[in-house]
């Protein structure tokens, strides 16, 4: 049984009382929050007066406590020696010198409230020196070569950084000294500029980690040093490949960690490193937040047009290079944010209208940015030229959205936007299978994610141009129409050429290791549409859909009637079907998701 609440009025606990929390009484010596938490309760009793509230005893009071305390101490001595003390001599009793007990250890904790007053935050402060300090490196260990190392810190500080200019290396920055002064940055940047066949891309993608895990997770290790590592760890992400890329978005999300606590959102005087960082993050978050299905984090505010202004004056070629890059990322988070408010009640009227509005701010947007990139190296015009061409092809994205479309499906508005997005997908796709080599094996991890959108962006935009044109009666123009899409589209022989090209980097790999990065796991998927993609046109055009249900035997003969069926009809459009099997619409919209989501 519980004892009764007693009914001498308290104040609130002292835990209650540092929290700032409501203090209801539980029991004799323990309130409720504190019996919640497992935490010490301890009062400080104040007798009932004729004043509702009274305040800590004083200085004064404490004195006449003490006082009362030797009279008594007194009294006790003048009855032994049988004597006995003026009447204006009173002892103290026990609750009084419990009391006085409870406001010592009171004033105790309010001077230590005082002292921790001072300083606001909680617990200790962050370790400012890295756990590895003092470490051999992989050159010391004699993993890598003194000249391997200087060859690639090389290759990024004269290449690399020019399409990704938001860490740069002093000119004439020696391997040595990167790796002496920023250990952690000499690892991603040597990361970065290995090739995907190198024997040691494994072990320094294990050792970023080990750094990561043990500095910024276990240590909270926070400086520019870990920011600028990761975003060049980040901007060229490519190993391991995982199902939804967890261990990317970790890491992005690190770098925003990182950056906040380091406060360049708001230290004033940021120095050109400081401002490359925040633009850099800037760039990168923004940049895949779409791709990997997460908001985007940092908005374009006064601080990042200042950054940008402050960098274009200092005469580096790559700094003024970076205004092509914000300017062009400010207008694709733009269009993400406009797509995501869109209603389907609008309509055509409304698509028109987003659609022209866009267009203008897209053609004001180019202007600046080709004005910029006459001035600018050909690896960053590569990189810009895809990332407007990603943007040509994003401003058609709505004909994709068939609650647009209800009232008007045939719209020849829509028709023209479905095209648009297979003529720029298709453009798009032909940059990159015609960008130089170096360009080519070291591709930035946006690079990559522009490249799964057109992949998944063409197929979904054909299907459903198919399916308007195939709603009429199969006469001669309907077949015409048919086979100019199909033509215009050439998906299979432009992915499989596409697929081929990027394999060249993976030549001598096992098919595990090629699965296991990135790009390698996409050229998979590539050749996988490639084989699909002309049996889905022929369900579309034949309007004879397999059946999801049947058995695999039972599926196989549906499709071989199928195939009689629609060569018959549609003799043209892909004459031989031996290389080619069924997929069913589910597996197909996943497998397209893997592309236009890039997750």
């Amino acid at each position: 049984m519980e004892p009764t609440v007693p009914s001498v009025k308290r104040r609130a606990c002292m835990a209650c009382t540092t929290a700032k929390a409501k203090c209801t009484p539980h029991s004799v010596n323990m309130c409720q929050r504190c019996a919640r938490l497992g935490k010490s309760c301890t009062y400080l009793d104040i007798s009932q007066t004729k004043r509702k509230y009274r305040t800590s005893p004083s200085r004064v009071g404490l004195l006449e406590k003490k006082v009362e305390q030797l009279t008594s101490q007194l009294a006790v001595l003048a009855r032994q020696n049988g004597q006995t003390l003026p009447d204006t001599f009173t002892p103290l009793t026990n609750n009084d010198l419990h009391l006085s007990r409870d406001y010592e250890a009171d004033s105790t904790d309010i001077a230590a409230l005082l002292d921790a007053a001072k300083d606001p935050s909680h617990g200790i402060n962050p370790p400012t020196s890295s756990v590895f300090e003092g470490q051999p490196s992989i050159v010391d260990r004699g993993l890598m070569s003194e000249a391997e190392a200087e060859r690639l810190v090389t290759t990024y500080r004269l290449d690399f950084v020019y399409r990704f200019p938001f860490v740069l290396l002093a000119s004439g920055e020696t391997a040595a000294r990167l790796r002496a002064r920023e250990p952690f940055l000499f690892l991603c940047v040597v990361g970065a500029a290995m090739s995907t066949a190198h024997p040691l891309r494994k072990t320094v993608a294990e050792e970023i980690m080990k750094h990561v895990t043990l500095r910024v997770v276990a240590r909270s290790e926070r400086n520019l040093e870990l920011l600028r590592g990761l975003l060049v760890h980040s901007a060229w992400y490519s190993y391991p490949a995982e199902r939804y890329h967890p261990r990317l978005l970790l890491l992005i999300e690190f770098c925003v960690s990182i950056l906040y606590d380091l406060r360049l959102h708001r230290k004033p005087g940021l120095n050109p490193d400081e401002q490359r960082a925040l633009l850099g993050m800037y760039w990168l978050s923004n940049g895949l937040s779409g791709s990997l299905g997460r908001p985007s984090i940092m908005k374009h505010d006064a601080r990042i047009d200042d950054c940008v202004a402050t960098l274009g004056s200092i005469g580096h070629l790559s700094d003024r290079c970076i205004t092509s890059f914000i300017h062009l990322q400010s207008f694709l988070t733009t269009m993400d944010q406009v797509y995501a408010s869109i209603h389907a009640s609008g309509g055509r009227a409304l698509v028109q209208v987003t659609r022209g509005s866009l267009q203008r701010q897209f053609d004001s947007m180019r202007v600046y940015v080709e004005k910029d990139l006459s001035n600018c190296p050909p690896s960053t015009d590569n990189a810009m030229r895809i990332e407007m061409k990603y943007a040509e092809m994003r401003l058609e994205e709505l004909s994709l959205r068939d609650e647009l479309w209800i009232s008007e499906l045939t719209s020849a508005v829509r028709t023209t936007m479905l095209m648009g997005i297979i003529q720029r997908s298709k453009e798009l796709m032909y940059m990159i299978k015609n960008l130089p080599e170096p360009e080519m094996n070291h591709m930035t991890i946006t690079t990559s994610a522009r490249l799964c959108a057109a992949i998944g962006y063409m197929p979904k935009a054909v299907s459903t141009l198919l399916n308007l044109i195939s709603t009429g009666s199969a006469d001669s123009t309907m077949e015409a129409q048919v086979q100019a899409v199909v033509d215009v589209a050439e998906y299979p022989n432009l992915v499989t050429e596409l697929a081929n090209a990027l394999e060249t980097k993976f030549e001598g790999m096992s098919a595990a290791d090629k699965e296991a990065d990135i790009v390698g796991s996409i050229c998979s998927k590539m050749r996988l549409l490639a084989r699909c993609y002309p049996y889905q046109i022929r369900v579309i055009v034949g309007n004879a859909p397999p059946s999801q249900d049947a058995r695999p035997d039972t599926a196989m003969m549906a499709v071989d009637a199928n195939e009689v069926t629609m060569t018959q009809v549609w003799p043209s459009i892909y004459g031989d079907l031996d290389d080619m099997f069924p997929i069913n619409d589910i597996q197909w919209d996943s497998l397209l998701s893997d592309f236009t989501g890039f997750s």
